[in-house]
């Protein structure tokens, strides 16, 4: 059966879509692509969210292809948390190609602290929800917005490295799945060693392991616990919206491999914490053999230098009484050679 909305509504429904989105790419019928029936999913809002140790360099690994940037491929983005707005920079290839770039900015949601809303040049105001996140290795992300009987909702995998552990893009999608988040548009991001990043990856990602160093090390002092943040519905906080029965048991189950995750995530900083420590040790005992070679090199050449300055001396005071004794006879000689004459 085909339901023909009267155009009263259809200019409402038209007016309120145009008011949440510019239009950039539409089909025949003057609806954009990414537009779809049905409302956004209801998402539990983390606000508790540290935007500070967000910060950093983050790759596109997965997302929802969307018409509102350029990028297609090689997406590596730069956030920046200034205390009140995140500066963001979005770095990689059109379809074509092509090197692209895109500034944004987002601010904290007034009335949900874990909510940023984007703020970009010829793009509508959307909220950007993370709705898990250990900060250091994977981000997952979602944005929905609708109005009566369409939405237009993005999600997107991010992930410190480039070409990360697949684990990390499974977790996001457990993730999505337990906040009734669709998936089925989601198509992977092209990246690796063909990407314009690629020469100076290493420098790019030191440069945001500083800032993720920084940020750990404030949170610490601030105490802050250094845990993950994830979308869980069911629990108490704020939401986006109601949630459903079914969800505790895929909560449960996300919450399981999740501390499963991060316990052996745990293990793993201690072993390498174990380790730098080891090697810290091993450096300073060669530093300090080194110093001692030094030293005992430094005192053989003062006492060589010690030994030759002396003999120096002691031969030319030698070579004086002999000199003397030279002139007297030779003073001898021409005063014997004289009384002869």
């Amino acid at each position: 059966m085909v339901v023909v909305l009267p155009g009263v509504v259809v200019l409402a429904v038209y007016a309120g879509l145009l008011s949440l989105l510019t239009i950039p790419v539409t089909t025949a019928f003057g609806i954009p692509d990414f537009l779809e029936f049905g409302s956004c999913s209801p998402i539990k809002v983390v606000p508790e969210i540290n935007f500070e140790r967000y910060s950093g360099i983050w790759f596109s690994i997965e997302n929802v292809p969307n018409e509102y940037t350029s990028v297609t491929s090689c997406s590596m983005t730069n956030y920046t948390w200034t205390g009140d707005l995140m500066t963001v920079m979005e770095r990689g290839l059109d379809h074509e190609g092509r090197k692209v770039q895109r500034a944004s900015v987002m601010r904290r949601s007034e009335d949900q602290p874990g909510v940023l809303t984007v703020e970009a040049d010829g793009v509508p105001s959307a909220p950007y929800v993370v709705v898990g996140t250990d900060y250091d290795n994977y981000a997952c992300v979602h944005s929905c917005m609708d109005f009566m009987a369409f939405r237009a909702a993005f999600s997107w995998v991010f992930t410190r490295q480039p070409t990360p552990d697949h684990s990390y893009l499974q977790l996001c999608r457990d993730i999505f799945e337990n906040n009734d988040i669709d998936q089925s548009s989601m198509e992977p991001m092209k990246q690796g060693k063909d990407c314009p990043y690629a020469e100076k990856l290493n420098s790019l990602l030191v440069y945001s392991q500083s800032i993720q160093s920084k940020a750990k090390a404030k949170a610490l002092k601030d105490g802050t616990k250094l845990v993950a943040a994830v979308s869980v519905p069911g629990q108490t906080g704020d939401s986006m919206n109601h949630t459903h029965p079914h969800h505790h048991n895929k909560s449960t189950n996300v919450h399981e491999r999740l501390e499963t995750f991060m316990d052996d995530e745990k293990k793993h900083i201690e072993e390498l914490e174990e380790e730098e420590r080891r090697l810290m040790r091993t450096l300073e005992a060669e530093l300090r053999r080194e110093s001692e070679e030094i030293q005992d090199l430094r005192s053989e050449i003062i006492q060589a230098n010690r030994k030759h300055h002396y003999g120096q001396e002691r031969t030319s005071g030698s070579d004086k009484p002999r000199q003397s004794s030279l002139v007297v006879l030779g003073v001898v000689s021409a005063l014997l050679t004289t009384t002869w004459l």
